[in-house]
This record gives C-alpha cells, structure tokens and sequence, in this order.
C-alpha cells in the first residue's frame, strides 16, 4: 500500500497573469501542497484560478479567508505594494508565507517584514526562484568541490524588454541576478555602479561588486532586448576552473582536471563538458517550470510549513537583495563606490 504524503493547507492571494501562468500549474505536481483556497480582489480572477487548480473556496477579502480557511502558509503574488501589505496582515497571525519578487516597494518595508516574521515566531520565503533551477544547482555542487578552488571572479548578464525606469528594472528583473550573485559568490563588500538611462525604456546598468570573500564580479542588467526571448548567462571562475550556465538551464564546466577524454588537442581546442536540465523534466509550457525552478522553491515552502525542512530564501536574503540594489541606486547618483554598510 502506498504511503500517504502529508500536505500543508496552503492558501493563494493573488490570481494574475504571471502566478496563473508560472506558479499555479506547479501546484498539482506537489504532494505536500493543499491548495485550499484563492483570493483575489477581482472575484471572476478567484474563482477562475480555484476551479482551474482544485481549491475548494475562493474569497475577495485576505481576512475573512484567513478567518475561515486557517491555512498553514500563504503564497503572495502581486505588485510589491501587495507583497508588503497583504504579507504583514498574514505575518501578525504568525502565518508563514512565500512572497513574490520584489518583497515589497522598498528596503525598508523589506526589513519591516523580516523583523514582523521574527516577531510573530514565523517565517518567510522570496520567490527568487533561480536558487532551485536545477542548473543552478549542478553549478553550485561544482564549486562546493575541491577541484573548484578557491571564487576569484563572477559575471552575471540579464537582457530583458523594455523599461522606463532603472530602479523599476533593477527590482522587476535585476533582482533574481543580484540573488544568484550572493547565492553564487556570497556577500558583497562594496561597488560602483554606472547607468545608461536616455530617454525612453531602454535602461542599461553596469556594476561592479568587491566581494567580502576577495572576489570580484560584475553585472550587466539591460532592458534593451525584448521580453520574448530575455538573455541570462552567468560565468564563475574559480581556479584552474570556470562554470557557465547559460539561461538557469545549461551548465557547461570547464576544467583539466575533471576531463573525461584524453584531449590531445586540449592545447589548441580546450576542453569542456556540457551538463544540460533533463528535457523530461520540462513539465509545463512556456520552457518548463522545473527547469526555472518554479516548482522548487513551491515545493520547498510546502514543505517548510509542515516542519520538514528549514526555509531558504528566506526574507533576510530578500532585505539583502534590496540593499544591493539601493547601493547600486546610491552609488548612480553620486559617481562613488559605495559600501554595503552604508546602506541601511
């Protein structure tokens, strides 16, 4: 007879395009996820998304859900306004919850968050979900190994369509690469930041990070390409070793030692081995939420409420992630490196 997997009872507040599209669809393929109610203001939203995905009750007002439903944790998706408000009222009843990117407007609202989770014994998580997409984690496993070496620089590149602010940018996309670096890399020391911002919504910002661990790393975060086909790569060095990942779905290691071939024409070809996300493993459309790592970190939450796991990604590495970006904010507008410790 097979073994019952023991669910939490999860509530969903948000029914938008991105949550119906990239983070509900995950939910049947989780055991340990009851979706037991979704909430939307627009009520023809709530309904839609609790049909579509087996909730039982669907509500226009976060605290008569609360009320009525009980959950063991709460997913957010929506503006960060959102994010802020609606994760404080589910907070002071010491209700986990799982929160969307950006966590809310600004940093201090940020830390208003981590320090109300703390305060009510509870816990939140960021939805900065490039920490789980398998690629990402084969490279990570790869530089935990002693054939690594020690980090010596990371360079992290995202392209995305079109934006009339640098700081909107910065929040909507640049953030998952700014995780990926303290993932990566670590904490950041401090940095310079420069910034192409014409008129218009094509935003460039080009930063360079001085890393607590002496390591250096560099991030380019555009906004002139286009939202049909975005770029990501992020390439590490360590020593004797490099590990490009290409678009959180490819990882490509590159290092003598690890070899598996002769390689007589190492000295004029190089050497590589390519380690590519299984296509199997794709699942959904719009490239697969598994690979993306929309499943991971849905699955991790779940399984956070029921005690089976601690939190990761948790509201600490999204004040972390504001703070980055205010230095970078800071660091425009005054033509200076900027320390991290400045920012508070």
């Amino acid at each position: 007879m097979k073994e019952k997997i023991e669910s939490a009872r999860i509530a969903f507040v948000g029914a938008g395009l991105h949550s119906t599209e990239s983070l509900y669809p995950n939910i049947p393929l989780i055991p340990e996820f009851d979706l037991v109610a979704v909430c939307d203001l627009i009520e023809e939203k709530a309904q839609r998304n609790a049909k579509r995905f087996g909730a039982p009750e669907y509500y226009t007002d976060v605290e008569t859900m609360l009320d009525k439903v009980v959950p063991q944790g709460i997913c957010i998706c929506g503006p960060p306004k959102m994010h802020y408000e609606v994760g404080l009222q589910v907070l002071l009843r010491g209700i986990p919850i799982w929160i969307e990117k950006p966590p809310a407007p600004d940093l201090i609202k940020t830390m208003e968050l981590a320090h109300c989770a703390k305060e009510h014994n509870t816990f939140g998580m960021v939805g900065f979900m490039k920490r789980f997409a398998p690629a990402n984690l084969v490279a990570k496993e790869f530089m935990d190994n002693d054939a690594f070496g020690k980090l010596s620089s990371i360079t992290l590149i995202h392209g995305c369509g079109p934006y009339g602010d640098v700081r909107a940018m910065l929040m909507g996309n640049g953030i998952h690469m700014i995780d990926l670096l303290r993932f990566f890399a670590g904490e950041v020391d401090r940095l310079y930041a420069y910034a192409y911002n014409p008129a218009g919504n094509a935003k460039a910002v080009s930063v360079s990070f001085q890393l607590q661990n002496g390591a250096v790393g560099h991030l380019n975060q555009n906004s002139g390409h286009t939202w049909s086909d975005c770029f990501e790569q992020t390439y590490i060095s360590g020593s004797g070793t490099g590990i490009l990942i290409d678009a959180s779905r490819a990882v490509e290691v590159m290092s003598e030692k690890s070899r598996f071939a002769k390689g007589e024409g190492f000295h004029l070809f190089g050497w590589s081995s390519r380690y590519y996300v299984s296509g199997n493993m794709a699942g959904w459309w719009a490239g697969g939420h598994y690979t993306r790592g929309y499943w991971g970190e849905l699955n991790h939450f779940a399984k956070a409420c029921l005690g089976k796991v601690d939190p990761i990604v948790t509201l600490e590495d999204g004040v972390e992630a504001m703070r980055i970006i205010e230095a970078v904010m800071t660091s425009i507008s005054s033509e200076q490196a900027t320390s991290l410790k400045d920012i508070e």
